[in-house]
């Protein structure tokens, strides 16, 4: 998936974080087969920049906590077992995306930080405490299952050249 022209320029205006030289590396670490994560905090920091206002959360702070969020550069489909003393992705990435946002300046309340150690709830133990951090894990979810399903006609394409090769006959098409 690759971002549309009004997430494209929702990132522009935002360059505060999205020019920053080592959130840019996200561009390379892979998201939900379909994108990468800076297309993905993109999405959904525009997503929750739209819902906020709905539900009286400053909106400024549901961007920040969007486009921060996954602020990991780790490849979760690689092995980093060495790094992270073999912990899964989705328990320690969020406290990596905090570390990472203070490291390169970006001042986050404890409110912001709270939601972005959360936002892989229920996956992790950490629940959200805030309409933030409710916000910011609503929108996760369903960003990733937007991209999630955008792999499906791929994958179906790639199910059909395999039972091809091994000698069954498949066809997506009606006869």
């Amino acid at each position: 998936m690759i971002l549309t022209n009004k997430e494209l320029l929702f990132a522009e205006k935002h360059s505060d974080i999205t020019h920053n030289d080592k959130y840019i590396q996200l561009k390379d670490v892979p998201r939900h087969g379909s994108t990468n994560t800076f297309d993905h905090s993109v999405r959904v920091a525009h997503m929750a920049s739209h819902l906020a206002k709905y539900i009286f959360i400053d909106q400024d702070s549901a961007i920040k906590v969007g486009l921060l969020h996954d602020f990991c550069l780790v490849d979760y489909h690689k092995d980093d077992k060495e790094v992270h003393n073999g912990r899964w992705y989705c328990f320690y990435h969020p406290e990596d995306a905090v570390t990472n946002s203070l490291d390169e300046g970006f001042i986050l309340t404890h409110v912001e930080k709270k939601a972005i150690w959360s936002h892989m709830f229920p996956l992790s133990t950490c629940i959200p405490t805030s309409r933030l951090g409710y916000l910011l894990t609503f929108c996760d979810k369903v960003v990733a299952i937007q991209e999630s399903f955008a792999n499906v006609p791929e994958g179906l394409i790639k199910l059909k050249i395999n039972l091809n090769e091994k000698g069954f006959r498949f066809s997506f098409r009606k006869n």
